[in-house]
């Protein structure tokens, strides 16, 4: 019995000894490691995409920022999808508009032409930038009644419309303001102070049936320091 137990201790001793050998082991290999490579998995880094402000925790490895391939295509307006059988993953990038005084993100707006033979396609229209507020603020004129005489000064040519038509207004993916609004003046409003606050259906204006040029102005808000005014007109007729 005594020869049995002294053989079990030689051999917890043996394996003490040995996973001693071994911690000790990872130890130097953690600290040598350390001393060439610097490797955080909590730090949160602050990322200003096309002008909003956005917070991730990153990781940090060896002064080089990773973060999600997807929250990086996403914010710059892009879809990705992987698949699993190719092992490939697919960006593909939107276009995106901005402002060039102050990078605010600008809307498409397009005429939905119905031809007569069932074709349906967009007519893209050309916008005017009004008061905006991004990374900095451009102020042309102050006042809603004003953007019919900036549409004027400018030589802005209108874009013939059918009556009841519609105009479509998107913003990029990942863009879209919080909240949008949309006013029109016609020229017999000439001289009001305030332009008519219009309806959306989805993102769909629909035009009056009465034939007359229309001033449009759309006013996007993403927050209190983030806002954008864009002017067009159009001729129903």
């Amino acid at each position: 019995m005594d020869q049995d137990a002294e053989k079990e201790g030689r051999y917890l001793l043996r394996k003490y000894i040995t996973a001693s050998i071994v911690c000790v082991f990872v130890v130097i290999t953690v600290a040598a490691y350390g001393a060439s490579s610097s490797l955080d998995f909590l730090t949160s880094e602050k990322f200003v995409i096309n002008g909003a402000g956005k917070r991730l925790s990153v990781i940090n490895y060896n002064g080089h920022v990773y973060v999600p391939l997807r929250f990086v295509a996403e914010q710059m307006a892009a879809d990705i999808d992987y698949r699993e059988d190719e092992r490939t993953t697919y960006i593909q990038q939107q276009s995106v508009k901005f402002d060039g005084r102050n990078f605010a993100p600008v809307p498409s707006v397009a005429y939905e032409k119905k031809t007569e033979s069932g074709i349906v396609w967009m007519q893209e229209i050309p916008l005017l930038d009004g008061n905006a507020c991004w990374t900095d603020c451009f102020n042309p004129y102050t006042g809603p009644g004003l953007a019919s005489e900036m549409i004027k000064q400018a030589e802005y040519p209108p874009v013939a419309v059918k009556p009841e038509s519609d105009i479509v207004i998107t913003y990029p993916k990942g863009m879209k303001p919080l909240h949008l609004e949309v006013t029109m003046a016609s020229e017999s409003d000439a001289g009001k102070k305030e332009d008519k606050a219009v309806p959306l259906d989805g993102d769909r204006l629909h035009l009056p049936k009465q034939p007359e040029r229309y001033t449009i102005s759309i006013y996007a808000y993403w927050n209190k320091s983030q806002q954008t005014r864009s002017i067009f007109a159009v001729d129903v007729k």
